[in-house]
């Protein structure tokens, strides 16, 4: 199916201005370095969802910029799920394919609209780094707690996994790999 001429350019600027985020970003310092600490790491990665757009789940443009702050395997799921919402698309293009928008990084499928590291607990060399979370934008305004998973992985500190500490009805609940695995 051809794509409408100002789809594919509209496209092409947003991987342009995934990419040119992605190098602000590690030119000005945010890229995952071996000396940063697990809450540095945790809001690493939230600063360069915020600066790639990410709704959903990444495309493969976004998820090429967002490895260096992901495990292989947080990686490997999240292309997963992409590759699962192609293949949605693709059956049923007139039907909403699932990871198509929402923010699975955190409980709250509207997302953040602030987040700031809490607490640190330890557990050997993992960190488990407890995100406040807020959303001001709904009425009235929604705070939560998730906890991020920071492991090291080659020399450097990297996101392996969030675990959902909302309970409300229709949030994010258990962890995000088990989220990106929940569609066969």
């Amino acid at each position: 199916m051809a794509q409408h001429p100002t789809t594919a350019v509209g496209a092409r600027l947003r991987r342009f201005a995934g990419g040119a985020a992605a190098a602000l970003m590690f030119t000005a310092g945010c890229a995952p370095k071996g000396s940063t600490t697990p809450s540095q790491t945790a809001m690493q990665l939230y600063a360069m969802l915020d600066a790639l757009g990410v709704r959903g789940v990444p495309d493969e443009d976004a998820l090429r910029a967002l490895r260096p702050f992901l495990t292989d395997s947080l990686a490997d799921a999240l292309a997963h799920a992409d590759a699962e919402r192609r293949v949605a698309v693709q059956e049923a293009p007139d039907d909403k394919p699932p990871f198509a928008d929402g923010d699975p990084f955190s409980s709250l499928f509207e997302g953040r609209t602030e987040a700031r590291p809490d607490t640190v607990v330890m557990r050997g060399d993992t960190a488990l780094v407890v995100m406040a979370f807020s959303n001001k934008t709904q009425r009235p305004a929604v705070n939560w707690r998730d906890t991020i998973v920071v492991t090291p992985f080659n020399g450097r500190l990297v996101v392996a996994d969030i675990r959902y500490g909302a309970g409300w009805e229709f949030g994010f609940t258990g962890r995000l790999l088990e989220v990106l695995y929940s569609v066969p």
